[in-house]
């Protein structure tokens, strides 16, 4: 499983010659989609746009000299006052170092904005304009690379319960089974079989797809693979109960499985999120649920990595459940 990100691209009628070379500049690491084939049809450009952020993992608002604007008895060139309103919304709602507010040098600026560096672009009949705008797209690739790397809190909750089901359950699960492998204690599988830990291999399923049915899918998935229970009684909070893969158990492996059932709080949220009224799943929900699949296994890889007790032990995998 594996997606790209997608990027809201939010511009003036007049700058579509520049959309079109940003999304050229882009399109091989992420999906590019403009404001004209963004919106649902019957519903209103802010309920369009509100219910659209969660969709998204970026957004490039392009700010041209399109209006002339009155101000303090000046007059001076400034961007659509729809492109400013996106690029507000999107800020908000995605973080700042997920919005880019291209701008076209001349133009005026809102002075909450002035001291943040902006990507600047010239006039589009300057002649250096094509050189700026491709060193303005390579600028704007460069920082996406570099953030898909790193993992945020968003509307949805994938990061937080990848670091809370870490925390909580894999870190002191395998750290209390180190310590039982290195006391030498005997467990009793395989039809209550003395067994010792010589290998511990740990691997977290997670399912391709999300639904209300998660608890049966779990108990189908145990059932199917004649995966045994067990029990690890934690020192310092609670007892830890999982699974064994006991085909697995041989020669002194012993292969944890486990399913985070937390994730069943991520589908409730995205129902909740998309004002679920119908029965199945839209495009939209899937594209949400896919993607947030993928960012809790982004974020539990990175744990898992980065951690001394985990590391080579665990492993996600995504499985049809």
């Amino acid at each position: 499983m594996d997606f790209k990100p997608r990027i809201f691209i939010g511009n003036s009628t007049e700058n579509v010659r520049v959309v079109k070379k940003i999304k050229q500049g882009l399109t091989d690491i992420a999906e590019c989609v403009s404001w004209d084939d963004a919106f649902d049809l019957g519903v209103s450009a802010f309920d369009n746009l509100i219910s659209q952020i969660a969709f998204y993992d970026y957004a490039i608002l392009i700010a041209m000299g399109d209006d002339l604007i009155l101000s303090r008895e000046k007059l001076s060139v400034g961007a659509r006052d729809n492109v400013l309103f996106e690029f507000g919304l999107f800020a908000g709602g995605l973080g700042r170092s997920r919005v880019f507010y291209v701008t076209e040098e001349r133009i005026k600026v809102p002075t909450d904005l002035v001291g943040i560096s902006l990507p600047l672009i010239p006039n589009e009949s300057s002649a250096g304009f094509e050189d700026a705008l491709n060193d303005c797209i390579a600028k704007i690739r460069k920082h996406i690379i570099s953030r898909e790397k790193t993992f945020d809190i968003g509307f949805l909750p994938s990061t937080v319960l990848a670091y809370g089901y870490f925390t909580n359950f894999i870190e002191p699960t395998v750290k209390r089974l180190l310590e039982d492998k290195k006391k030498g204690k005997v467990f009793h599988l395989l039809n209550k079989k003395a067994f010792k830990i010589l290998l511990l291999k740990f691997t977290i399923l997670l399912p391709d797809d999300l639904g209300d049915n998660m608890f049966n899918k779990v108990q189908s998935k145990r059932l199917k693979d004649s995966w045994q229970k067990m029990k690890v009684k934690s020192k310092d909070v609670r007892d830890y109960d999982f699974s064994v893969d006991v085909s697995k158990a041989v020669d002194g492996e012993l292969h944890v499985v486990d399913i985070p059932f937390t994730l069943n709080s991520l589908y409730k949220a995205i129902e909740l999120y998309s004002s679920k009224s119908h029965i199945g799943k839209d495009l939209k929900e899937n594209l949400l649920t896919h993607r947030e699949i993928l960012n809790f296994k982004k974020t539990l890889e990175y744990l898992i990595k980065t951690h001394a007790i985990t590391n080579g032990i665990v492993e996600v995998e995504v499985v049809e459940i």
